[in-house]
């Protein structure tokens, strides 16, 4: 029988059903979340800001209860209340939809608002949770903030309130949507969580709905105050149009890890997400060959896989970058390759292995024939100004304009050649960031997320059931899509970074470095088997042309194992001893699933 039920409380009204409370204060625009009878999160409040105009918030406007109704959506069975804000002559219509269900510890919270003017409005962001009080028992200077990064290369991990923020970017470009700088405030993309190691409570709070709009939760030391806001970037709302924020989780807890792996449970659901259904075991060319790699290259590690199939029984065979002519160009190999890439994959199959092929398909090189003939393809920094997504392969790299019909068509081209004329079994997608970065796009009206998301959704579209890695990616609207996904900065034949920040004050967490990659692979336990399969990044068992120690190797090997997800060695196998090729043996079948990292929110 139903808990769920909207109720008048001591407090006022109270939406509840038997686990978490939410009280609402009409005359004050704000809201309580309790737990166990203890408001958890206080005096909150909603609001939404235009981009070219003010922002307007529930908290002493007022707001009233304008109906409920029963819900059934992918979460389960709940009940809806919708508060609307008490407006002014002239002023947008803004409403906060609150939702519980049946037999969940969490409250679901949406903002909207309609534009009832004669002219359009454009819309920036909306809080869900605006300026809730956060209270654990215990002063704030002894809890924890959990973060997570905008994509994968950027560093997840558990910080001390009692000290300062990370610059969270990734070792790339970032989004320029950020709260303002400052003490004592720590921001997280997607999902965040505030705990008490002293008695393991805490609030998890974080999007569960991601394909349309960029999302941050922050915590402020100061009030202990709490937000969450998802970015609409200045999108138009026509006269008489409603426009709504991504759908917020806020959960009290007394159990984070098991919350955090909740989110991980209520995001999937949401998002439909496709995880593999088996472990994904395979070599990559990347970390041994480099942009070096050859068709011998790929022919000789292919033929020791067909004489040791009962040590390394691996499935996949992958050829990373290195074969293309150049950053956009795809589909015409170089000289390394002169069969071409449809007769490599070919002879893949023959030899009774999966064929993977690397691609960075948001990205378009100055250098390329493809930025030759397309220029205009390019997001634009500023009029006339390609959007640089990064220095690498001795150019610059620009973003692509992924709203331009004639880039989903050269997409379309690209990938069903890959796979319908190559016969790819599997493709890793990297640097994907790049369609993701503020910009000038031809469509104005569509967000950064949406951009991204649509592009991804064709190459899905073409894929099929083939296999999709997802690397260099925008975590939260790539779930759904994505089978697997890496989940740390690249791994490296070196224990910590060798490079230094590319800007003052950037931490080098999210650097490449095989530290660097088990640190994340640790803390994002949570997305694997959920989401999708975690992707730890390769294997790299050699004891020459590394500077790993044989100890590093055996905590890499660890890690990899542990995590239960992915397993890709990148040496060159011809050249390992026995006893290297065992430390790879040693991680095959893979488990499955992943360890949990019980002391996450105590110790670094």
């Amino acid at each position: 029988m139903s808990d769920l039920r909207l109720e008048q409380g001591e407090r006022g009204p109270a939406l509840t059903n038997g686990l978490v409370t939410v009280t609402l204060n009409g005359n004050k625009g704000t809201f309580d979340i309790l737990s166990a009878g203890r408001a958890v999160v206080s005096d909150a409040s909603a609001g939404v800001s235009l981009r070219d105009g003010p922002a307007y918030t529930t908290r002493g406007a007022g707001f009233h209860i304008d109906g409920e109704r029963p819900v059934t959506d992918a979460l389960g069975r709940g009940l809806e209340v919708v508060l609307r804000r008490e407006p002014d002559e002239h002023e947008p219509d803004m409403a906060l939809s609150v939702t519980l269900y049946e037999g969940s510890p969490h409250v679901i919270l949406r903002a909207d608002v309609a534009n009832r003017s004669a002219a359009p409005i454009r819309v920036q962001s909306f809080s869900a949770l605006e300026g809730g009080r956060v209270d654990l028992g215990n002063p704030v200077e002894g809890w924890r903030f959990f973060e997570e990064g905008w994509q994968n290369w950027s560093v997840a991990v558990v910080l001390p309130v009692s000290g300062e923020d990370l610059y969270m970017a990734p070792p790339v470009v970032g989004p320029t949507t950020q709260p303002d700088a400052k003490p004592g405030r720590f921001v997280a993309e997607l999902v965040g969580a505030v705990v008490d190691p002293a008695t393991n409570t805490g609030v998890v709070a974080g999007f569960i709905s991601a394909a349309d709009q960029f999302s941050q939760v922050w915590f402020d030391r100061e009030g202990s105050a709490l937000t969450a806001a998802s970015y609409a970037d200045g999108v138009t709302v026509e006269p008489g149009q409603r426009l709504s924020s991504e759908r917020l989780l806020v959960q009290p807890t007394a159990a984070p890890l098991a919350a955090l792996q909740g989110f991980g449970d209520a995001i999937a659901a949401e998002m439909q997400a496709v995880p593999w259904p088996e472990p994904i075991e395979g070599w990559c060319s990347w970390y041994y060959y480099w942009q070096g790699v050859s068709e011998e290259h790929i022919m000789a590690n292919l033929g020791y896989l067909a004489e040791h199939r009962r040590e390394l029984p691996v499935e996949y065979v992958q050829i990373d970058d290195g074969y293309q002519a150049e950053i956009g160009d795809w589909l015409t190999p170089n000289e390394k390759f002169p069969h071409g890439m449809g007769w490599v994959a070919g002879q893949i199959h023959q030899r009774g292995f999966k064929a993977g092929l690397w691609l960075a398909p948001f990205m378009i090189g100055a250098k390329s024939k493809l930025y030759e003939e397309h220029p205009d393809w390019a997001v634009q920094y500023k009029p006339g100004k390609p959007y640089v997504a990064m220095i690498n392969w001795a150019q610059e790299c620009y973003s692509m304009d992924l709203t331009r019909p004639d880039v989903m068509d050269w997409l379309e081209k690209v990938f069903t050649t890959v796979f319908d004329e190559w016969k790819f079994d599997y493709i890793k997608i990297d640097f994907l960031y790049a369609g993701a970065v503020d910009g000038i796009r031809s469509n104005p009206n569509a967000t950064r997320a949406q951009a991204y998301r649509r592009a991804i959704e064709k190459i899905r579209e073409i894929a099929g059931e083939r296999f999709i890695l997802g690397c260099g990616h925008p975590m939260g609207p790539s779930i759904g899509i994505m089978n697997g996904s890496r989940i740390s900065p690249d791994v490296a034949p070196f224990w910590y970074p060798h490079e230094r920040p590319r800007e003052e004050g950037r931490s080098d967490l999210s650097t490449v470095s095989t530290f660097n990659a088990i640190r994340n692979t640790m803390v994002r336990f949570w997305m694997h088997d959920r989401i999708w399969l975690n992707d730890p990044d390769c294997m790299l068992a050699r004891g020459t042309d590394t500077a790993l120690t044989l100890a590093e190797v055996q905590s890499l090997a660890t890690v990899i194992g542990l995590s239960g997800g992915m397993m890709l060695d990148s040496d060159n196998l011809t050249k390992l001893s026995p006893e290297r090729r065992d430390m790879i043996s040693m991680l095959q079948p893979v488990y499955g699933k992943s360890a949990v990292p019980l002391d996450l929110f105590q110790s670094e």
